[in-house]
Protein backbone atom coordinates (compact mmCIF):
# COMPACT_ATOMS: atom_id res chain seq x y z
CA UNK A 1 0.00 0.00 0.00
CA UNK A 2 1.31 3.27 -1.04
CA UNK A 3 0.53 6.75 0.57
CA UNK A 4 -0.35 9.82 -1.21
CA UNK A 5 2.20 10.92 -3.67
CA UNK A 6 5.00 13.97 -2.44
CA UNK A 7 3.74 17.20 -3.93
CA UNK A 8 5.87 20.04 -3.92
CA UNK A 9 3.59 21.28 -1.17
CA UNK A 10 4.58 18.12 1.04
CA UNK A 11 8.12 18.03 0.32
CA UNK A 12 8.39 22.33 1.52
CA UNK A 13 6.34 20.68 4.73
CA UNK A 14 8.91 18.18 5.18
CA UNK A 15 11.93 20.12 4.60
CA UNK A 16 10.63 22.73 7.02
CA UNK A 17 8.56 20.81 9.73
CA UNK A 18 11.82 17.55 10.04
CA UNK A 19 14.53 20.31 11.41
CA UNK A 20 12.12 21.61 13.65
CA UNK A 21 10.94 18.62 14.97
CA UNK A 22 14.65 17.66 15.91
CA UNK A 23 15.87 21.15 17.17
CA UNK A 24 13.13 20.26 19.43
CA UNK A 25 14.22 17.05 20.29
CA UNK A 26 17.79 17.97 20.72
CA UNK A 27 16.65 20.62 22.56
CA UNK A 28 14.26 18.37 25.37
CA UNK A 29 17.32 15.93 25.59
CA UNK A 30 19.84 18.90 26.32
CA UNK A 31 17.38 20.29 29.28
CA UNK A 32 16.77 16.95 30.77
CA UNK A 33 20.71 16.44 30.51
CA UNK A 34 21.08 19.96 32.19
CA UNK A 35 18.90 19.55 34.73
CA UNK A 36 20.41 16.29 35.84
CA UNK A 37 23.88 18.06 36.26
CA UNK A 38 23.07 20.57 38.56
CA UNK A 39 25.14 21.95 40.99
CA UNK A 40 25.64 25.00 43.79
CA UNK A 41 28.65 26.39 45.50
CA UNK A 42 28.54 29.67 48.11
CA UNK A 43 30.43 32.72 48.25
CA UNK A 44 31.54 35.38 50.69
CA UNK A 45 32.61 38.78 49.93
CA UNK A 46 33.20 41.61 51.77
CA UNK A 47 34.10 45.54 51.05
CA UNK A 48 34.52 48.30 53.80
CA UNK A 49 32.49 51.44 54.49
CA UNK A 50 33.98 54.84 55.30
CA UNK A 51 31.57 56.95 56.65
CA UNK A 52 29.73 56.71 52.66
CA UNK A 53 26.26 55.20 51.77
CA UNK A 54 26.84 51.38 51.01
CA UNK A 55 25.82 50.22 47.75
CA UNK A 56 25.49 46.99 46.63
CA UNK A 57 23.76 46.15 42.69
CA UNK A 58 23.59 42.98 40.90
CA UNK A 59 22.95 42.13 37.29
CA UNK A 60 20.69 39.39 37.90
CA UNK A 61 19.66 37.87 41.58
CA UNK A 62 17.35 37.21 44.65
CA UNK A 63 18.59 39.41 46.96
CA UNK A 64 17.86 40.42 50.67
CA UNK A 65 19.37 42.50 52.99
CA UNK A 66 19.41 43.51 56.87
CA UNK A 67 21.60 45.25 59.22
CA UNK A 68 25.12 44.00 59.98
CA UNK A 69 28.60 45.08 61.52
CA UNK A 70 29.38 48.28 61.49
CA UNK A 71 31.46 49.77 58.57
CA UNK A 72 31.29 46.84 56.19
CA UNK A 73 29.40 45.51 53.60
CA UNK A 74 28.62 41.59 53.68
CA UNK A 75 27.82 39.30 50.67
CA UNK A 76 26.78 35.57 51.38
CA UNK A 77 25.99 34.32 47.72
CA UNK A 78 24.50 31.12 46.26
CA UNK A 79 24.93 30.38 42.78
CA UNK A 80 22.75 27.15 41.57
CA UNK A 81 23.84 26.09 38.12
CA UNK A 82 23.76 23.10 35.40
CA UNK A 83 26.67 21.10 34.15
CA UNK A 84 28.56 24.69 33.33
CA UNK A 85 30.05 26.18 36.50
CA UNK A 86 28.76 30.09 36.30
CA UNK A 87 31.41 32.59 36.71
CA UNK A 88 30.37 35.58 39.18
CA UNK A 89 32.24 38.93 38.27
CA UNK A 90 32.80 41.48 40.37
CA UNK A 91 34.17 44.57 41.18
CA UNK A 92 34.62 46.74 44.63
CA UNK A 93 34.63 50.03 44.91
CA UNK A 94 34.81 53.09 47.56
CA UNK A 95 31.88 51.29 49.93
CA UNK A 96 30.56 49.75 47.00
CA UNK A 97 30.29 46.06 45.57
CA UNK A 98 29.03 45.28 42.30
CA UNK A 99 28.12 41.69 41.04
CA UNK A 100 28.06 40.16 37.60
CA UNK A 101 26.88 36.67 37.25
CA UNK A 102 28.04 34.87 33.81
CA UNK A 103 25.47 32.19 32.38
CA UNK A 104 27.43 30.17 29.78
CA UNK A 105 24.80 26.92 29.30
CA UNK A 106 21.76 28.05 27.58
CA UNK A 107 19.81 25.61 29.13
CA UNK A 108 18.87 24.40 32.63
CA UNK A 109 19.31 26.52 35.87
CA UNK A 110 21.65 29.25 36.94
CA UNK A 111 20.43 31.29 39.29
CA UNK A 112 22.04 33.72 42.20
CA UNK A 113 20.73 34.57 45.65
CA UNK A 114 22.61 36.84 47.64
CA UNK A 115 22.62 37.27 51.65
CA UNK A 116 23.20 41.31 52.23
CA UNK A 117 23.95 43.06 55.40
CA UNK A 118 24.86 46.58 55.34
CA UNK A 119 26.05 48.98 58.37
CA UNK A 120 23.00 49.17 61.04
CA UNK A 121 21.46 52.71 60.86
CA UNK A 122 23.70 53.62 58.04
CA UNK A 123 22.78 54.91 54.37
CA UNK A 124 22.74 52.19 51.98
CA UNK A 125 21.36 51.77 48.29
CA UNK A 126 20.45 48.28 46.75
CA UNK A 127 19.59 47.64 43.19
CA UNK A 128 19.18 44.57 40.47
CA UNK A 129 18.53 44.44 36.96
CA UNK A 130 16.62 41.54 37.37
CA UNK A 131 15.43 39.68 40.70
CA UNK A 132 13.61 40.29 43.97
CA UNK A 133 14.88 42.40 47.15
CA UNK A 134 13.29 41.59 50.14
CA UNK A 135 14.83 43.93 53.13
CA UNK A 136 14.40 43.91 56.69
CA UNK A 137 15.06 46.00 59.56
CA UNK A 138 16.76 48.76 57.91
CA UNK A 139 16.89 51.96 60.29
CA UNK A 140 19.28 54.02 58.10
CA UNK A 141 18.39 55.92 54.81
CA UNK A 142 17.18 53.24 52.31
CA UNK A 143 16.91 53.13 48.75
CA UNK A 144 15.70 49.52 47.18
CA UNK A 145 15.78 49.03 43.31
CA UNK A 146 14.51 46.21 40.99
CA UNK A 147 14.04 46.64 37.00
CA UNK A 148 12.63 43.65 36.96
CA UNK A 149 10.92 41.86 40.17
CA UNK A 150 8.93 42.33 43.55
CA UNK A 151 10.54 44.15 45.85
CA UNK A 152 9.03 43.69 49.78
CA UNK A 153 10.29 45.86 52.60
CA UNK A 154 9.61 45.57 56.03
CA UNK A 155 10.23 47.21 59.46
CA UNK A 156 11.84 50.21 57.60
CA UNK A 157 12.85 53.13 60.36
CA UNK A 158 14.84 55.29 57.95
CA UNK A 159 14.12 57.49 55.17
CA UNK A 160 13.07 54.98 52.62
CA UNK A 161 12.91 55.12 48.14
CA UNK A 162 11.68 52.27 46.96
CA UNK A 163 11.63 51.79 42.85
CA UNK A 164 10.31 49.01 40.64
CA UNK A 165 10.16 48.43 36.93
CA UNK A 166 8.13 45.60 36.26
CA UNK A 167 7.04 43.76 39.54
CA UNK A 168 5.03 44.24 43.04
CA UNK A 169 5.91 46.44 45.78
CA UNK A 170 4.77 45.36 49.16
CA UNK A 171 5.81 47.74 52.53
CA UNK A 172 5.03 46.30 56.13
CA UNK A 173 5.93 48.79 59.02
CA UNK A 174 7.57 51.53 57.40
CA UNK A 175 8.10 54.32 60.01
CA UNK A 176 10.94 56.49 58.74
CA UNK A 177 10.13 60.27 58.03
CA UNK A 178 9.85 60.39 54.55
CA UNK A 179 8.99 57.62 51.92
CA UNK A 180 8.98 57.75 48.01
CA UNK A 181 7.55 54.65 46.40
CA UNK A 182 7.47 54.52 42.57
CA UNK A 183 6.28 51.66 40.05
CA UNK A 184 5.96 51.56 37.02
CA UNK A 185 4.20 48.13 36.40
CA UNK A 186 2.99 46.15 39.15
CA UNK A 187 0.73 46.59 42.03
CA UNK A 188 1.72 48.43 45.43
CA UNK A 189 0.50 47.63 48.52
CA UNK A 190 1.66 48.75 52.14
CA UNK A 191 0.05 47.69 55.26
CA UNK A 192 0.94 49.83 59.25
CA UNK A 193 2.66 52.38 57.58
CA UNK A 194 3.56 55.40 60.32
CA UNK A 195 5.59 57.87 58.06
CA UNK A 196 4.58 61.41 58.22
CA UNK A 197 5.07 62.11 54.13
CA UNK A 198 5.04 59.63 51.81
CA UNK A 199 4.49 59.92 47.91
CA UNK A 200 3.80 57.30 46.01
CA UNK A 201 3.00 56.93 42.32
CA UNK A 202 2.03 54.01 39.38
CA UNK A 203 1.77 54.02 35.72
CA UNK A 204 -0.23 50.39 35.88
CA UNK A 205 -1.00 48.83 38.99
CA UNK A 206 -3.38 48.96 41.93
CA UNK A 207 -2.58 50.88 45.49
CA UNK A 208 -3.63 49.71 48.40
CA UNK A 209 -2.39 51.55 51.66
CA UNK A 210 -3.34 51.39 55.15
CA UNK A 211 -1.81 53.88 57.71
CA UNK A 212 -1.37 52.94 61.66
CA UNK A 213 -0.82 56.58 62.07
CA UNK A 214 -1.68 59.47 61.32
CA UNK A 215 -0.01 61.32 58.06
CA UNK A 216 1.00 65.54 57.72
CA UNK A 217 1.10 64.81 54.25
CA UNK A 218 0.04 61.68 51.69
CA UNK A 219 0.41 62.23 47.76
CA UNK A 220 -0.73 59.03 45.29
CA UNK A 221 -1.21 59.22 41.99
CA UNK A 222 -1.54 56.67 39.23
CA UNK A 223 -2.38 56.19 35.58
CA UNK A 224 -4.21 53.27 35.11
CA UNK A 225 -5.57 51.30 38.38
CA UNK A 226 -7.90 51.37 41.35
CA UNK A 227 -6.55 53.51 44.52
CA UNK A 228 -7.39 52.31 48.03
CA UNK A 229 -6.14 54.40 51.05
CA UNK A 230 -7.11 53.18 54.34
CA UNK A 231 -6.43 55.78 57.36
CA UNK A 232 -6.41 55.65 60.98
CA UNK A 233 -9.80 55.37 63.43
CA UNK A 234 -10.55 58.31 65.35
CA UNK A 235 -11.52 62.34 65.29
CA UNK A 236 -8.70 63.96 63.12
CA UNK A 237 -10.08 65.53 60.19
CA UNK A 238 -8.46 66.16 56.76
CA UNK A 239 -7.88 68.40 53.97
CA UNK A 240 -8.48 66.29 50.97
CA UNK A 241 -8.55 66.34 47.10
CA UNK A 242 -9.08 63.40 45.52
CA UNK A 243 -10.07 63.13 41.58
CA UNK A 244 -9.97 60.48 39.03
CA UNK A 245 -10.61 60.79 35.42
CA UNK A 246 -12.51 57.60 34.75
CA UNK A 247 -13.81 56.22 37.71
CA UNK A 248 -15.85 56.29 40.97
CA UNK A 249 -14.67 58.34 43.86
CA UNK A 250 -15.55 57.46 47.51
CA UNK A 251 -14.33 59.75 50.68
CA UNK A 252 -15.22 58.58 54.09
CA UNK A 253 -13.22 60.50 56.54
CA UNK A 254 -13.81 63.81 58.82
CA UNK A 255 -13.03 66.87 56.26
CA UNK A 256 -11.27 69.99 56.87
CA UNK A 257 -9.93 72.77 54.97
CA UNK A 258 -8.17 74.06 57.69
CA UNK A 259 -6.44 70.40 58.55
CA UNK A 260 -2.66 70.41 58.52
CA UNK A 261 -3.38 66.61 57.68
CA UNK A 262 -3.18 67.09 53.53
CA UNK A 263 -4.15 64.34 50.82
CA UNK A 264 -3.79 63.95 47.31
CA UNK A 265 -4.83 61.42 45.23
CA UNK A 266 -5.25 61.49 41.71
CA UNK A 267 -5.85 59.03 38.85
CA UNK A 268 -6.48 59.15 35.48
CA UNK A 269 -8.28 55.46 35.11
CA UNK A 270 -9.72 53.71 38.30
CA UNK A 271 -11.68 53.96 41.05
CA UNK A 272 -10.49 55.66 44.18
CA UNK A 273 -11.36 54.87 48.05
CA UNK A 274 -10.41 56.79 50.90
CA UNK A 275 -11.87 55.30 54.54
CA UNK A 276 -10.89 54.69 57.86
Amino acid sequence: MTGPPLTPGRWLTLAMGVPVALALIAFTGLNVVALAGMGTYRFTLTAPVHGQVATVSADSAEVTVGPGQPGRIRVQGTVSYSLARPRVGWRRGPSSLTLRPHCSFPVGECSASLAVTVPAGGSSVISVGSGDITARGLAGPVTLRSDSGNVTASGISGRAVVSDGSGNIILTSVSGAHAVIRADSGDISGTGLTSPDVRISDQSGDITVTFSAVPDRVRISDVSGNITLVLPSGGTSYQVSAVTASGSTSIDVPRSAASPHVITVTDQSGDIAISQ
